[in-house]
Protein backbone atom coordinates (compact mmCIF):
# COMPACT_ATOMS: atom_id res chain seq x y z
CA UNK A 1 0.00 0.00 0.00
CA UNK A 2 1.33 3.32 -1.05
CA UNK A 3 1.59 5.64 1.81
CA UNK A 4 -0.87 8.47 0.25
CA UNK A 5 -3.51 5.56 0.01
CA UNK A 6 -2.69 4.32 3.53
CA UNK A 7 -2.50 7.59 4.99
CA UNK A 8 -5.94 8.60 3.31
CA UNK A 9 -7.54 4.90 4.18
CA UNK A 10 -6.90 5.61 7.51
CA UNK A 11 -8.13 9.16 7.77
CA UNK A 12 -11.27 7.66 6.68
CA UNK A 13 -11.64 4.71 9.12
CA UNK A 14 -10.96 6.87 11.60
CA UNK A 15 -13.75 9.03 10.39
CA UNK A 16 -16.07 6.20 10.41
CA UNK A 17 -15.24 4.69 13.98
CA UNK A 18 -15.60 9.13 15.02
CA UNK A 19 -19.24 8.60 13.35
CA UNK A 20 -19.69 5.37 14.96
CA UNK A 21 -18.96 6.78 18.11
CA UNK A 22 -21.24 9.96 17.75
CA UNK A 23 -24.53 7.41 16.93
CA UNK A 24 -26.37 6.91 13.60
CA UNK A 25 -28.55 10.38 14.51
CA UNK A 26 -25.42 12.17 13.68
CA UNK A 27 -24.45 10.81 11.44
CA UNK A 28 -27.67 11.02 9.44
CA UNK A 29 -28.00 15.02 10.74
CA UNK A 30 -24.86 15.40 8.53
CA UNK A 31 -25.78 13.52 5.11
CA UNK A 32 -29.42 11.96 5.02
CA UNK A 33 -30.57 14.32 2.37
CA UNK A 34 -34.31 13.44 2.69
CA UNK A 35 -35.22 14.61 -0.85
CA UNK A 36 -32.82 12.32 -2.63
CA UNK A 37 -34.38 9.59 -0.34
CA UNK A 38 -37.89 9.39 -0.03
CA UNK A 39 -39.79 6.61 0.50
CA UNK A 40 -40.30 4.20 -2.41
CA UNK A 41 -42.57 5.18 -5.57
CA UNK A 42 -41.85 8.70 -4.88
CA UNK A 43 -39.27 10.94 -7.18
CA UNK A 44 -35.62 11.41 -5.66
CA UNK A 45 -34.60 14.63 -6.75
CA UNK A 46 -31.72 16.97 -6.04
CA UNK A 47 -31.57 18.22 -1.88
CA UNK A 48 -32.41 21.85 -0.84
CA UNK A 49 -28.74 23.46 -0.47
CA UNK A 50 -26.84 20.26 -1.88
CA UNK A 51 -23.35 22.04 -3.14
CA UNK A 52 -21.64 19.56 -5.78
CA UNK A 53 -18.73 17.47 -4.73
CA UNK A 54 -15.52 17.83 -5.75
CA UNK A 55 -12.82 15.19 -5.58
CA UNK A 56 -10.04 17.24 -3.43
CA UNK A 57 -7.24 15.72 -5.85
CA UNK A 58 -6.51 15.89 -9.42
CA UNK A 59 -4.98 12.54 -11.10
CA UNK A 60 -2.38 14.56 -11.86
CA UNK A 61 -1.64 14.92 -8.17
CA UNK A 62 -2.26 11.62 -7.32
CA UNK A 63 -0.35 10.37 -10.18
CA UNK A 64 3.31 12.36 -8.82
CA UNK A 65 2.53 10.89 -5.24
CA UNK A 66 1.22 7.68 -5.65
CA UNK A 67 1.38 6.02 -9.47
CA UNK A 68 5.17 4.69 -8.75
CA UNK A 69 4.30 2.34 -5.59
CA UNK A 70 0.59 1.34 -6.62
CA UNK A 71 2.51 -0.02 -10.16
CA UNK A 72 5.08 -1.68 -8.01
CA UNK A 73 2.29 -3.38 -5.37
CA UNK A 74 0.47 -4.17 -8.97
CA UNK A 75 3.46 -6.40 -10.11
CA UNK A 76 3.84 -7.95 -6.86
CA UNK A 77 0.46 -8.58 -6.82
CA UNK A 78 0.62 -10.06 -10.55
CA UNK A 79 3.63 -12.76 -9.32
CA UNK A 80 1.47 -14.20 -6.90
CA UNK A 81 -0.94 -14.59 -9.34
CA UNK A 82 1.56 -16.28 -11.91
CA UNK A 83 2.87 -18.44 -8.88
CA UNK A 84 -0.70 -19.60 -7.41
CA UNK A 85 -1.25 -20.48 -11.18
CA UNK A 86 1.81 -22.36 -11.67
CA UNK A 87 1.02 -24.46 -9.11
CA UNK A 88 -2.40 -25.57 -9.79
CA UNK A 89 -4.11 -27.42 -12.04
CA UNK A 90 -5.53 -24.41 -14.26
CA UNK A 91 -3.25 -22.43 -16.38
CA UNK A 92 -4.06 -18.87 -17.41
CA UNK A 93 -5.12 -19.91 -21.09
CA UNK A 94 -8.36 -21.07 -23.25
CA UNK A 95 -7.84 -24.34 -23.07
CA UNK A 96 -7.12 -24.77 -19.52
CA UNK A 97 -9.99 -23.18 -17.74
CA UNK A 98 -12.25 -24.56 -20.78
CA UNK A 99 -11.66 -28.18 -18.49
CA UNK A 100 -13.24 -26.78 -15.64
CA UNK A 101 -16.95 -27.52 -14.94
CA UNK A 102 -20.50 -26.28 -13.26
CA UNK A 103 -19.93 -27.49 -9.41
CA UNK A 104 -23.04 -29.82 -8.56
CA UNK A 105 -24.06 -27.16 -5.98
CA UNK A 106 -25.15 -24.36 -8.81
CA UNK A 107 -26.64 -26.59 -10.87
CA UNK A 108 -29.14 -27.87 -7.94
CA UNK A 109 -29.07 -24.32 -6.58
CA UNK A 110 -31.98 -23.37 -8.97
CA UNK A 111 -32.09 -19.90 -8.12
CA UNK A 112 -30.02 -16.89 -6.56
CA UNK A 113 -30.43 -13.13 -6.25
CA UNK A 114 -28.79 -10.29 -8.17
CA UNK A 115 -28.16 -7.60 -5.77
CA UNK A 116 -27.95 -4.71 -7.83
CA UNK A 117 -27.19 -1.60 -6.31
CA UNK A 118 -24.91 1.17 -6.18
CA UNK A 119 -24.67 5.45 -6.85
CA UNK A 120 -26.85 4.61 -10.17
CA UNK A 121 -29.58 3.46 -7.20
CA UNK A 122 -29.80 7.15 -5.67
CA UNK A 123 -31.04 8.96 -9.40
CA UNK A 124 -33.13 5.59 -9.46
CA UNK A 125 -34.31 6.07 -13.20
CA UNK A 126 -34.45 5.48 -16.68
CA UNK A 127 -37.18 5.67 -19.23
CA UNK A 128 -39.86 3.06 -19.82
CA UNK A 129 -39.28 0.66 -22.74
CA UNK A 130 -40.80 -2.30 -24.12
CA UNK A 131 -38.49 -4.51 -22.43
CA UNK A 132 -35.40 -3.68 -20.82
CA UNK A 133 -34.21 -0.54 -19.23
CA UNK A 134 -31.42 0.38 -17.90
CA UNK A 135 -31.19 2.78 -14.42
CA UNK A 136 -28.08 1.17 -13.59
CA UNK A 137 -26.24 3.21 -16.39
CA UNK A 138 -28.03 6.41 -15.45
CA UNK A 139 -24.31 7.65 -14.37
CA UNK A 140 -23.70 7.47 -18.10
CA UNK A 141 -26.47 8.66 -19.60
CA UNK A 142 -26.92 11.51 -17.47
CA UNK A 143 -24.35 13.62 -20.09
CA UNK A 144 -27.00 12.15 -22.98
CA UNK A 145 -30.24 10.20 -23.60
CA UNK A 146 -31.14 11.40 -19.66
CA UNK A 147 -29.47 15.10 -19.53
CA UNK A 148 -33.09 16.57 -20.16
CA UNK A 149 -34.60 14.38 -16.95
CA UNK A 150 -31.15 14.87 -15.47
CA UNK A 151 -31.08 18.67 -15.46
CA UNK A 152 -34.48 19.03 -14.19
CA UNK A 153 -34.27 17.19 -11.57
CA UNK A 154 -30.72 17.18 -10.30
CA UNK A 155 -28.99 20.07 -12.01
CA UNK A 156 -26.61 20.22 -14.88
CA UNK A 157 -23.72 20.64 -12.22
CA UNK A 158 -24.64 17.75 -10.49
CA UNK A 159 -22.43 14.71 -11.96
CA UNK A 160 -21.60 10.76 -11.32
CA UNK A 161 -19.69 11.99 -8.19
CA UNK A 162 -22.37 13.22 -6.50
CA UNK A 163 -24.23 10.51 -6.52
CA UNK A 164 -21.54 8.58 -4.72
CA UNK A 165 -21.85 11.07 -2.20
CA UNK A 166 -25.58 11.10 -1.87
CA UNK A 167 -25.74 6.82 -1.38
CA UNK A 168 -26.76 5.86 1.72
CA UNK A 169 -26.94 2.38 3.55
CA UNK A 170 -29.00 2.64 6.30
CA UNK A 171 -31.48 0.61 4.69
CA UNK A 172 -28.84 -1.67 3.42
CA UNK A 173 -28.83 -4.34 5.98
CA UNK A 174 -26.62 -7.60 4.92
CA UNK A 175 -28.30 -9.95 7.71
CA UNK A 176 -31.67 -8.31 6.07
CA UNK A 177 -30.59 -9.09 2.29
CA UNK A 178 -29.71 -12.68 3.46
CA UNK A 179 -33.03 -12.83 5.33
CA UNK A 180 -34.91 -11.91 2.19
CA UNK A 181 -33.02 -13.96 0.20
CA UNK A 182 -33.88 -17.28 2.38
CA UNK A 183 -37.36 -16.45 2.41
CA UNK A 184 -37.48 -16.04 -1.39
CA UNK A 185 -36.40 -19.79 -1.71
CA UNK A 186 -32.69 -18.38 -3.34
CA UNK A 187 -29.52 -20.36 -2.74
CA UNK A 188 -26.90 -17.70 -3.74
CA UNK A 189 -26.36 -14.34 -3.87
CA UNK A 190 -24.31 -12.30 -6.61
CA UNK A 191 -24.33 -8.42 -5.27
CA UNK A 192 -22.51 -5.83 -7.79
CA UNK A 193 -19.32 -5.12 -6.37
CA UNK A 194 -18.29 -3.09 -9.16
CA UNK A 195 -19.93 -1.56 -12.13
CA UNK A 196 -18.91 0.34 -15.14
CA UNK A 197 -18.24 3.50 -13.36
CA UNK A 198 -15.17 1.74 -11.20
CA UNK A 199 -16.76 2.12 -7.36
CA UNK A 200 -15.69 -0.53 -5.76
CA UNK A 201 -17.60 -1.81 -2.61
CA UNK A 202 -14.51 -3.09 -0.97
CA UNK A 203 -11.73 -1.87 1.07
CA UNK A 204 -9.39 -1.83 -2.20
CA UNK A 205 -5.72 -0.77 -1.93
CA UNK A 206 -5.77 -0.11 -5.42
CA UNK A 207 -7.92 2.97 -5.84
CA UNK A 208 -9.82 5.29 -3.88
CA UNK A 209 -13.13 4.98 -5.75
CA UNK A 210 -14.02 2.79 -3.29
CA UNK A 211 -16.98 2.48 -0.49
CA UNK A 212 -14.80 2.21 3.01
CA UNK A 213 -12.85 6.02 1.81
CA UNK A 214 -15.42 7.56 -0.28
CA UNK A 215 -18.96 7.74 0.63
CA UNK A 216 -20.53 5.02 2.63
CA UNK A 217 -17.25 4.38 4.78
CA UNK A 218 -18.09 0.35 5.13
CA UNK A 219 -16.64 -2.65 3.83
CA UNK A 220 -19.86 -3.36 1.62
CA UNK A 221 -18.69 -6.63 -0.12
CA UNK A 222 -17.23 -7.98 3.15
CA UNK A 223 -20.11 -6.74 5.29
CA UNK A 224 -21.98 -8.97 2.51
CA UNK A 225 -20.13 -11.97 2.09
CA UNK A 226 -20.23 -12.97 5.95
CA UNK A 227 -23.97 -12.14 5.93
CA UNK A 228 -24.45 -14.39 3.07
CA UNK A 229 -22.41 -17.43 4.39
CA UNK A 230 -23.76 -17.39 7.76
CA UNK A 231 -27.09 -17.75 6.36
CA UNK A 232 -26.18 -20.37 4.82
CA UNK A 233 -26.07 -18.80 1.05
CA UNK A 234 -23.37 -19.00 -1.69
CA UNK A 235 -21.70 -15.78 -2.25
CA UNK A 236 -20.89 -14.32 -5.23
CA UNK A 237 -19.13 -11.43 -6.95
CA UNK A 238 -20.50 -9.02 -9.77
CA UNK A 239 -17.60 -7.24 -11.14
CA UNK A 240 -17.08 -5.48 -14.93
CA UNK A 241 -14.02 -6.06 -16.71
CA UNK A 242 -13.95 -2.64 -18.58
CA UNK A 243 -15.00 0.77 -17.10
CA UNK A 244 -16.54 3.84 -18.98
CA UNK A 245 -13.60 5.61 -18.17
CA UNK A 246 -9.80 5.36 -16.56
CA UNK A 247 -6.67 7.41 -16.03
CA UNK A 248 -3.33 6.24 -17.80
CA UNK A 249 -0.23 7.57 -18.28
CA UNK A 250 1.05 7.50 -22.12
CA UNK A 251 4.26 9.30 -22.57
CA UNK A 252 3.66 11.12 -19.48
CA UNK A 253 0.35 12.45 -20.01
CA UNK A 254 -3.11 11.58 -18.58
CA UNK A 255 -4.58 10.02 -21.12
CA UNK A 256 -8.13 8.00 -20.82
CA UNK A 257 -9.24 4.27 -21.56
CA UNK A 258 -12.83 3.66 -22.51
CA UNK A 259 -15.14 0.16 -21.86
CA UNK A 260 -13.71 -0.96 -24.43
CA UNK A 261 -10.10 -0.83 -23.63
CA UNK A 262 -9.14 1.71 -26.29
CA UNK A 263 -7.73 5.26 -25.88
CA UNK A 264 -10.75 7.32 -24.80
CA UNK A 265 -8.58 10.57 -25.84
CA UNK A 266 -6.99 13.53 -23.51
CA UNK A 267 -7.75 13.38 -19.82
CA UNK A 268 -9.49 17.11 -19.10
CA UNK A 269 -11.16 18.38 -15.91
CA UNK A 270 -14.36 17.53 -17.22
CA UNK A 271 -13.51 13.65 -17.79
CA UNK A 272 -16.22 11.89 -15.44
CA UNK A 273 -15.51 8.41 -13.57
CA UNK A 274 -11.38 9.30 -13.06
CA UNK A 275 -12.07 11.14 -9.64
CA UNK A 276 -9.67 8.57 -7.29
CA UNK A 277 -8.68 6.48 -9.46
CA UNK A 278 -4.62 6.12 -9.25
CA UNK A 279 -3.04 6.71 -13.11
CA UNK A 280 -1.37 3.92 -14.52
CA UNK A 281 0.36 2.98 -17.84
CA UNK A 282 -1.61 -0.31 -18.31
CA UNK A 283 -5.40 -0.53 -17.39
CA UNK A 284 -5.31 -4.29 -17.28
CA UNK A 285 -2.18 -5.10 -15.99
CA UNK A 286 -1.65 -2.20 -13.13
CA UNK A 287 -5.15 -2.08 -12.05
CA UNK A 288 -7.64 -5.01 -13.23
CA UNK A 289 -5.67 -8.17 -12.49
CA UNK A 290 -4.70 -7.22 -8.99
CA UNK A 291 -8.25 -5.16 -8.02
CA UNK A 292 -9.88 -8.53 -8.62
CA UNK A 293 -7.31 -10.54 -7.28
CA UNK A 294 -7.59 -8.52 -4.25
CA UNK A 295 -11.30 -9.05 -3.81
CA UNK A 296 -10.84 -12.77 -4.53
CA UNK A 297 -8.34 -12.91 -1.27
CA UNK A 298 -10.41 -11.14 0.63
CA UNK A 299 -13.95 -12.52 0.09
CA UNK A 300 -13.42 -15.88 -1.48
CA UNK A 301 -17.06 -15.65 -3.59
CA UNK A 302 -18.10 -18.77 -4.72
CA UNK A 303 -18.77 -17.13 -7.90
CA UNK A 304 -17.12 -14.39 -9.97
CA UNK A 305 -19.59 -13.10 -12.23
CA UNK A 306 -18.24 -10.85 -15.03
CA UNK A 307 -19.45 -7.71 -17.62
CA UNK A 308 -18.30 -4.66 -18.90
CA UNK A 309 -16.28 -6.90 -21.23
CA UNK A 310 -18.68 -7.33 -24.69
CA UNK A 311 -16.16 -4.33 -26.89
CA UNK A 312 -13.10 -5.85 -26.23
CA UNK A 313 -11.81 -9.53 -27.27
CA UNK A 314 -10.83 -11.25 -24.15
CA UNK A 315 -6.96 -11.65 -24.81
CA UNK A 316 -7.87 -7.52 -23.51
CA UNK A 317 -9.18 -8.49 -19.79
CA UNK A 318 -7.16 -11.45 -19.84
CA UNK A 319 -9.75 -13.25 -17.47
CA UNK A 320 -8.77 -16.25 -18.32
CA UNK A 321 -5.78 -15.63 -16.14
CA UNK A 322 -8.49 -14.33 -13.52
CA UNK A 323 -10.28 -17.39 -13.93
CA UNK A 324 -7.45 -19.56 -13.55
CA UNK A 325 -6.27 -17.93 -10.47
CA UNK A 326 -10.13 -17.62 -8.86
CA UNK A 327 -10.04 -21.71 -9.73
CA UNK A 328 -6.52 -22.65 -8.83
CA UNK A 329 -7.22 -20.95 -5.34
CA UNK A 330 -10.34 -22.18 -4.46
CA UNK A 331 -8.86 -25.82 -5.36
CA UNK A 332 -6.61 -25.06 -2.96
CA UNK A 333 -9.04 -24.14 -0.50
CA UNK A 334 -10.74 -27.25 -1.04
CA UNK A 335 -13.50 -24.81 -2.73
CA UNK A 336 -16.18 -25.53 -5.46
CA UNK A 337 -16.70 -22.51 -7.52
CA UNK A 338 -18.22 -21.20 -10.77
CA UNK A 339 -17.32 -18.13 -13.55
CA UNK A 340 -19.93 -17.12 -16.40
CA UNK A 341 -19.14 -16.58 -20.02
CA UNK A 342 -18.62 -13.08 -20.26
CA UNK A 343 -14.44 -12.73 -20.81
CA UNK A 344 -14.76 -10.81 -24.15
CA UNK A 345 -16.28 -10.05 -27.48
CA UNK A 346 -18.05 -13.08 -28.58
CA UNK A 347 -17.51 -15.79 -26.04
CA UNK A 348 -20.62 -15.65 -24.16
CA UNK A 349 -22.49 -18.59 -25.36
CA UNK A 350 -19.10 -20.06 -26.34
CA UNK A 351 -18.29 -23.80 -24.32
CA UNK A 352 -14.93 -23.52 -22.79
CA UNK A 353 -15.44 -19.51 -21.83
CA UNK A 354 -16.82 -20.38 -18.40
CA UNK A 355 -18.97 -22.41 -16.42
CA UNK A 356 -22.21 -21.67 -17.50
CA UNK A 357 -24.15 -19.13 -20.63
CA UNK A 358 -25.54 -16.02 -19.07
CA UNK A 359 -28.85 -14.91 -20.98
CA UNK A 360 -30.20 -11.33 -20.52
CA UNK A 361 -33.33 -10.70 -20.53
CA UNK A 362 -34.86 -13.65 -22.20
CA UNK A 363 -31.54 -14.56 -24.72
CA UNK A 364 -32.14 -18.43 -24.27
CA UNK A 365 -35.49 -19.14 -24.17
CA UNK A 366 -35.98 -23.03 -24.79
CA UNK A 367 -33.89 -26.28 -23.93
CA UNK A 368 -30.31 -25.79 -23.30
CA UNK A 369 -27.69 -28.39 -22.93
CA UNK A 370 -25.02 -26.36 -21.38
CA UNK A 371 -24.74 -25.10 -17.69
CA UNK A 372 -26.88 -21.59 -17.87
CA UNK A 373 -28.14 -18.59 -15.80
CA UNK A 374 -31.11 -16.33 -17.08
CA UNK A 375 -30.83 -12.99 -15.47
CA UNK A 376 -33.39 -10.20 -15.73
CA UNK A 377 -35.44 -8.27 -13.23
CA UNK A 378 -38.67 -8.52 -11.55
CA UNK A 379 -39.44 -5.16 -13.32
CA UNK A 380 -38.09 -3.86 -16.65
CA UNK A 381 -35.50 -2.63 -15.14
CA UNK A 382 -31.82 -3.44 -14.28
CA UNK A 383 -30.98 -0.91 -11.31
CA UNK A 384 -33.91 0.84 -9.10
CA UNK A 385 -36.22 2.64 -10.86
CA UNK A 386 -38.84 5.21 -8.60
CA UNK A 387 -41.45 4.70 -11.26
CA UNK A 388 -42.04 0.75 -10.88
CA UNK A 389 -42.21 0.82 -6.85
CA UNK A 390 -45.65 1.61 -5.95
CA UNK A 391 -47.27 0.78 -9.67
CA UNK A 392 -47.48 -2.93 -10.61
CA UNK A 393 -47.98 -2.48 -14.21
CA UNK A 394 -44.21 -2.92 -14.63
CA UNK A 395 -43.75 -5.67 -12.52
CA UNK A 396 -44.18 -9.20 -12.72
CA UNK A 397 -47.15 -10.44 -11.31
CA UNK A 398 -46.69 -13.12 -8.83
CA UNK A 399 -47.77 -15.61 -10.63
CA UNK A 400 -45.60 -14.27 -13.96
CA UNK A 401 -42.64 -14.59 -11.71
CA UNK A 402 -42.98 -18.05 -10.20
CA UNK A 403 -43.74 -19.08 -14.05
CA UNK A 404 -40.09 -17.43 -14.74
CA UNK A 405 -38.53 -19.65 -12.78
CA UNK A 406 -40.35 -22.88 -13.70
CA UNK A 407 -39.43 -22.59 -17.53
CA UNK A 408 -36.16 -21.77 -16.75
CA UNK A 409 -35.55 -24.69 -14.50
CA UNK A 410 -37.60 -27.05 -16.92
CA UNK A 411 -35.38 -26.03 -19.86
CA UNK A 412 -32.15 -26.87 -17.70
CA UNK A 413 -31.29 -23.14 -16.18
CA UNK A 414 -30.80 -21.40 -13.19
CA UNK A 415 -32.93 -17.90 -12.48
CA UNK A 416 -30.54 -15.21 -11.19
CA UNK A 417 -33.52 -13.04 -9.93
CA UNK A 418 -32.63 -8.70 -9.86
CA UNK A 419 -33.91 -7.02 -6.66
CA UNK A 420 -32.72 -3.55 -7.02
CA UNK A 421 -32.83 -1.62 -3.66
CA UNK A 422 -32.75 2.42 -3.65
CA UNK A 423 -30.44 4.34 -2.77
CA UNK A 424 -30.87 3.90 0.61
CA UNK A 425 -30.69 0.11 0.38
CA UNK A 426 -34.51 -0.44 0.57
CA UNK A 427 -35.86 -3.07 -1.34
CA UNK A 428 -38.85 -1.90 -2.83
CA UNK A 429 -41.81 -3.32 -1.09
CA UNK A 430 -43.57 -4.93 -4.40
CA UNK A 431 -40.15 -6.98 -4.81
CA UNK A 432 -40.34 -8.07 -1.23
CA UNK A 433 -44.06 -9.47 -1.79
CA UNK A 434 -43.47 -11.87 -4.62
CA UNK A 435 -39.85 -12.63 -3.48
CA UNK A 436 -41.92 -13.87 0.20
CA UNK A 437 -44.53 -15.46 -2.66
CA UNK A 438 -41.88 -17.49 -4.68
CA UNK A 439 -40.35 -18.83 -1.61
CA UNK A 440 -43.59 -19.98 0.25
CA UNK A 441 -44.41 -21.93 -3.12
CA UNK A 442 -41.04 -22.84 -3.13
CA UNK A 443 -41.55 -23.98 0.73
CA UNK A 444 -44.21 -26.23 -0.44
CA UNK A 445 -42.91 -27.76 -3.81
CA UNK A 446 -39.21 -27.03 -4.04
CA UNK A 447 -38.28 -31.06 -4.26
CA UNK A 448 -39.62 -30.20 -7.79
CA UNK A 449 -37.13 -27.03 -8.30
CA UNK A 450 -34.11 -27.84 -6.58
CA UNK A 451 -31.19 -30.40 -7.78
CA UNK A 452 -33.83 -31.45 -10.53
CA UNK A 453 -32.55 -32.27 -14.42
CA UNK A 454 -34.45 -31.43 -17.57
CA UNK A 455 -36.11 -34.59 -18.46
CA UNK A 456 -34.80 -33.23 -22.55
CA UNK A 457 -38.23 -32.04 -24.06
CA UNK A 458 -37.91 -29.28 -26.80
CA UNK A 459 -41.28 -27.67 -25.34
CA UNK A 460 -42.64 -28.24 -22.72
CA UNK A 461 -46.57 -29.54 -22.53
CA UNK A 462 -49.45 -26.93 -22.69
CA UNK A 463 -50.27 -27.84 -19.05
CA UNK A 464 -47.25 -26.50 -17.43
CA UNK A 465 -43.56 -28.54 -16.72
CA UNK A 466 -41.59 -31.46 -16.19
CA UNK A 467 -38.31 -31.89 -14.42
CA UNK A 468 -36.86 -35.29 -12.79
CA UNK A 469 -34.56 -35.52 -10.14
CA UNK A 470 -30.94 -36.33 -10.64
CA UNK A 471 -31.00 -40.21 -9.77
CA UNK A 472 -33.66 -40.79 -11.92
CA UNK A 473 -36.02 -42.21 -10.13
CA UNK A 474 -38.71 -39.29 -10.04
CA UNK A 475 -40.51 -37.33 -12.28
CA UNK A 476 -41.93 -33.66 -11.41
CA UNK A 477 -45.41 -32.67 -13.47
CA UNK A 478 -45.48 -29.00 -12.44
CA UNK A 479 -49.55 -28.22 -13.33
CA UNK A 480 -50.00 -24.81 -14.43
CA UNK A 481 -53.41 -25.64 -16.21
CA UNK A 482 -55.28 -28.31 -14.47
CA UNK A 483 -56.60 -30.49 -16.91
CA UNK A 484 -60.95 -30.01 -17.41
CA UNK A 485 -60.95 -33.84 -18.64
CA UNK A 486 -59.22 -34.91 -15.42
CA UNK A 487 -56.35 -36.59 -17.22
CA UNK A 488 -52.58 -35.18 -17.66
CA UNK A 489 -50.78 -36.86 -20.53
CA UNK A 490 -46.49 -36.51 -19.64
CA UNK A 491 -44.58 -36.96 -23.05
CA UNK A 492 -42.09 -38.68 -21.60
CA UNK A 493 -41.40 -42.05 -22.16
CA UNK A 494 -40.89 -43.70 -18.42
CA UNK A 495 -41.75 -46.80 -16.50
CA UNK A 496 -44.35 -44.73 -13.86
CA UNK A 497 -45.43 -47.27 -11.11
CA UNK A 498 -47.28 -44.82 -8.89
CA UNK A 499 -48.19 -40.98 -8.72
CA UNK A 500 -48.44 -38.70 -5.79
CA UNK A 501 -50.08 -35.10 -5.63
CA UNK A 502 -47.90 -32.82 -2.76
CA UNK A 503 -50.66 -30.90 -0.74
CA UNK A 504 -53.45 -33.82 -1.28
CA UNK A 505 -53.85 -37.57 -0.04
CA UNK A 506 -54.75 -38.28 -3.60
CA UNK A 507 -52.72 -41.05 -5.57
CA UNK A 508 -54.01 -41.02 -8.86
CA UNK A 509 -53.92 -44.02 -11.20
CA UNK A 510 -51.16 -43.97 -13.93
CA UNK A 511 -51.32 -45.79 -17.54
CA UNK A 512 -47.84 -46.25 -19.14
CA UNK A 513 -47.12 -46.59 -23.24
CA UNK A 514 -44.19 -46.32 -25.68
CA UNK A 515 -44.52 -42.46 -25.73
CA UNK A 516 -45.69 -41.48 -22.03
CA UNK A 517 -47.47 -41.75 -19.09
CA UNK A 518 -51.03 -40.70 -18.60
CA UNK A 519 -52.24 -39.67 -15.23
CA UNK A 520 -56.01 -40.11 -14.19
CA UNK A 521 -56.84 -36.77 -12.10
CA UNK A 522 -60.43 -37.03 -11.99
CA UNK A 523 -62.08 -35.90 -9.03
CA UNK A 524 -58.95 -34.21 -7.65
CA UNK A 525 -58.98 -30.50 -7.17
CA UNK A 526 -55.56 -28.70 -7.88
CA UNK A 527 -53.95 -28.11 -4.04
CA UNK A 528 -52.35 -25.06 -5.48
CA UNK A 529 -53.94 -21.87 -7.60
CA UNK A 530 -50.45 -21.24 -9.32
CA UNK A 531 -48.81 -24.44 -10.05
CA UNK A 532 -49.44 -28.11 -8.39
CA UNK A 533 -46.89 -30.70 -8.71
CA UNK A 534 -48.11 -34.33 -9.61
CA UNK A 535 -44.99 -36.16 -8.35
CA UNK A 536 -43.89 -39.80 -10.56
CA UNK A 537 -42.37 -42.93 -9.18
CA UNK A 538 -40.32 -44.36 -11.23
CA UNK A 539 -40.05 -48.66 -12.09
Amino acid sequence: MGPCLGLRRGAARALALFAAFLGAATVLAVGDWPEAHPPSGHQPRRPAGYQPFRYPRTPEEIRRSETAALTERAGAARREMEATIARGPFQGTFDSIATHRAPDWFLDAKLGMFLDWGPWSVAGWAPQAEKATYPDWYEKRLFDESRDYHVKTWGADIGPDDLIELLRADGLQPARVATLAKAAGMRYVVPFLKHHGGYCLWDSSFTHRDSVEWGLHRDVAAELSRAFRAAGLRSGSYVSLGEWSYPVVRDGVLRTVTLNGGDGGPLTAETPFVSGKVPVADYTADYLLPSIKELIDRTRPDILWFDGEWEAGPETWRGAELAAYFYDQAAADGREVAVNDRFGKDTRGQAGWGDFYTSEYHVITGLETHPWEENRSLSHSYGYNWEESLDDRYVLSEDDTLGLLLRVVANGGNLLLMVSPDGSGRVPPNQERRLRFMGSWLERHGEAVYATRPVGLAEQPSWGYVTKDKAGERLYCIVRRWPAGGRLRVPVPARATAARVIGSDARPRVEVDATGVSIDLGGIRPPDAHASVVVLTLG
